[in-house]
Formats: structure tokens, sequence, C-alpha cells
């Protein structure tokens, strides 16, 4: 074999193990994303089945300070107005 052909046979062989390398660690990310993610979603809907729970919802949010008066109170308030 001449000087070229042993390169070009070298150069392929760390072509191929860099494609290995690749495959392997693209593998490994992939994994870790999906797992991120299915952590991620599960988080989601716990937080979203604690929210039901009024007095939990009152710890979580302030969004229900900023509404005002709720709804059920008013009704019994202008109720007792008339």
């Amino acid at each position: 074999m001449e000087k070229t052909e042993v390169q070009l046979v070298n150069n392929r062989n760390a072509s191929r193990r860099y494609e290995r390398l690749y495959y392997v660690l693209s593998k490994r990310m992939e994994r870790r994303a999906l797992l991120l993610i299915t952590a991620l979603l599960v988080l989601l809907v716990i937080y979203q089945l604690l929210l039901l729970v009024p007095d939990m919802k009152k710890n979580m949010t302030s969004i229900d300070r900023l509404e005002g008066t709720p709804i059920q109170m008013q009704t019994v308030h202008e109720q007792s107005h008339h």
C-alpha cells in the first residue's frame, strides 16, 4: 500500500469511530432529554392537580387575591341589601 492509501484508510477508520461516538452520545442525550420532558410533564400535572385544592391554590398563586370579590360572595351580599 502506498502512503496515500494508508492515510485514506486511517481517515475512513477515524470517520467511522467519530460516527459511532456521535451516535452513542446523541442517543444518550436523546434519552436524557426525553426523561427531562417526561419529568416536567409529570410535575406540571401534579401542580395543576394541586391547584384544584382551594387551600393549596391560595398558597400557590396570587391571582385569586387580585381578582376582587368572589362571585358567590357578591350574590350573598347583594341579596342581603334587597
